[in-house]
């Protein structure tokens, strides 16, 4: 392909997402061996899947982020920069102990993860590191997302939840579309 056609793609892109950093993300892994289309199928280890799903987050967060902000019921003004998730990482295996209260399935597995966001205050970017607790039980078709638990660095920083509800995030939806796909793939 050659390098006039990619840059008017990339351009398209922009104008479309309305966000370079998300063009470079989307063009960067579109080729990328990472790249989730062109992987074998959705792995059975716990693991394994959330090292693969990391590689993907920060891309299908952005996606959801970019539709959540442009559907027909917000108002989102003309010329404000959407947060981007930067990349996801650190994922610990290691189990906590659960308060009686908390209403999970006795075999759901707890991951740990961080993801970088950065944000923008007027035209200044400011990135914030969030700390996610998810819960994962494996079913007939699958791992699946059945809670998150989602905190910032600083509660100067938070951007408000859907309603202080880690469930409806983002990152809660980025996670639950991920693995619809990965458990897609034949």
């Amino acid at each position: 392909m050659n390098v006039f056609l990619i840059s008017k793609i990339l351009a398209a892109i922009v104008w479309v997402v309305g966000s370079p950093t998300l063009t470079v993300n989307v063009a960067i892994n579109h080729g990328s061996e990472h790249n989730l289309l062109a992987r074998s199928p959705c792995p059975a280890d716990l693991e394994t899947l959330v090292d693969r799903l990391l590689q993907d987050l920060p891309s299908y967060a952005n996606r959801v982020i970019v539709r959540s902000h442009f559907s027909p019921n917000t108002n989102t003004p003309p010329g404000y920069a959407l947060p981007q998730i930067i990349v996801a990482g650190r994922p610990e295996f290691e189990p906590l102990p659960l308060n009686s209260g908390d209403a999970l399935p006795e075999n759901a597995s707890q991951v740990f993860i961080t993801t970088l966001e950065r944000q923008y205050r007027g035209e200044k970017p400011v990135e914030i590191e969030q700390y996610h607790w998810l819960f994962f039980t494996k079913t007939d078709n699958g791992w699946e997302l059945v809670k998150i638990v989602s905190r910032f660095e600083n509660a100067a920083n938070i951007r408000p939840l859907l309603g202080q509800d880690s469930e409806k995030s983002e990152i809660a939806e980025a996670i639950r579309l991920w693995l619809r796909d990965c458990q897609a793939k034949p």
